[in-house]
């Protein structure tokens, strides 16, 4: 089947073509492989065989991705340089999004074309759309420079996306470790230790102090093991309540931010956050006050959204940023000192994304070093298991072997 097709690339350029292809997911296959975004693919003849049509009204549960977002603002950033109207490529986007995604751009569509603002059609998702996302975006429609302010969060959200996914994928390895402990302790303690131990009921020996403790731990978990995973779901409901209420989260962040290398992680983390932010808003044209605000939304640690509400306030009182970020707990000495560069020779924006890719690679490292740093310790744990449950149950079988030698 032949396709027709439009490629947007960064500088604008559209170009046109035909292209040979079974299905439109092949035809957009073939042309991931070209440089440039996909304004227009359509065949050329009616419509594609086995092509579901989207039904207007029909429910889509879910929130949208952030590497969603990351492409939503990409693409619609090439297609407003391109030329094309905002109406037009937001229904280009909403043929080609994920369920959720085009369910959204489908009544942001109706709104814009209702004559309001995307930004104020964006507002109708929060959860979707965060005050960062609306913000830039309502700043470039008032400046003109709608397509600049997306490529720039498109960008922005892209390193927050990958920064994260780094933080994820690194505690994979530990996470498995643990459950594996876990899980080796459960299986013997449940299905081995009970038929060794109706075998050591049997002999008239005394056991050692490791083989009765294993034995005790055994029958509690035979006998109570409801009791034992009911303690665990309601410390999982106690920790999921106290992170929603503001008061105990922030709490509960001040105690990761003390942690050895959790708490490296999370600070790396929210002044790559902090200073990211932070310069694209002030790239974007929105002043250094309403940025603050904007950039408090955005971290992940309260302790730092206290930290940074304490440096707006600062600000309003007509302090510069240096002098704001100064003395401040969670805000190195090197940030303020950027920070007064930045000022001094008028590129702060340029310096906070200097900083941003400074601490970004910060926490990449950790996250790289983190399977080797946790890896002797997690040895050693599984080797101290192992061992307890060896002596455990090898113990009694050496003392009885011992009284039959003699």
């Amino acid at each position: 089947m032949l396709f027709n097709y439009k490629l947007a690339d960064n500088k604008g350029k559209v170009v046109t073509g035909g292209i040979e292809a079974m299905s439109i997911q092949e035809a957009k296959n073939k042309l991931a492989a070209q440089e440039g975004t996909i304004v227009m693919l359509e065949p050329v003849k009616g419509e594609m065989p086995g092509k579901k049509v989207k039904k207007k009204g029909q429910m889509v549960f879910g929130k949208v991705k952030m590497i969603e977002r990351v492409m939503f603002a990409k693409h619609l950033s090439v297609m407003i340089k391109a030329g094309m109207s905002i109406d037009t490529a937001l229904e280009t986007l909403k043929d080609n999004a994920s369920p959720v995604l085009s369910k959204r751009l489908e009544i942001v569509l109706e709104d814009v074309r209702k004559g309001n603002r995307l930004s104020e059609a964006l507002k109708r998702y929060p959860k979707d759309f965060d005050a960062l996302f609306i913000n830039m975006v309502a700043v470039g429609e008032q400046g003109g420079t709608l397509a600049k302010n997306l490529n720039l969060l498109a960008i922005q959200q892209r390193k927050s996306y990958e920064l994260r996914s780094k933080i994820k994928a690194a505690a994979i390895y530990p996470s498995l470790v643990i459950v594996a402990i876990i899980g080796l302790v459960v299986v013997i303690s449940v299905f081995v230790l009970p038929k060794i131990l109706g075998f050591f009921n049997t002999l008239k020996i005394d056991l050692p102090t490791t083989t009765k403790i294993f034995i005790a731990i055994s029958d509690f978990m035979v006998n109570y093991w409801m009791w034992l995973v009911g303690a665990i779901v309601l410390l999982l409901i106690i920790f999921r309540v106290m992170a929603k209420i503001k008061s105990t989260r922030l709490i509960l962040h001040l105690i990761i931010l003390r942690l050895p290398i959790m708490g490296n992680i999370s600070k790396h983390l929210n002044l790559a956050l902090f200073a990211r932010t932070l310069g694209s808003l002030l790239d974007s044209g929105i002043t250094i006050d309403r940025a603050l605000q904007i950039v408090s939304q955005t971290l992940t640690n309260d302790g730092y959204k206290k930290e940074t509400n304490a440096v707006y306030h600062r600000i309003l009182k007509g302090g510069s940023l240096a002098e704001a970020l100064s003395d401040r707990k969670y805000f190195p000495s090197l940030l303020a000192n950027m920070a007064r560069v930045g000022e001094s020779s008028g590129n702060l924006s340029e310096v906070l994304e200097y900083l941003a890719d400074f601490y970004e690679l910060e926490v990449d490292n950790t996250t790289k070093n983190l399977s080797t740093m946790l890896e002797p310790a997690l040895l050693i744990m599984i080797g101290l298991v192992v061992g307890f449950v060896a002596i455990s149950i090898i113990n009694p079988i050496y003392s009885l072997t011992s009284n039959v030698g003699r």
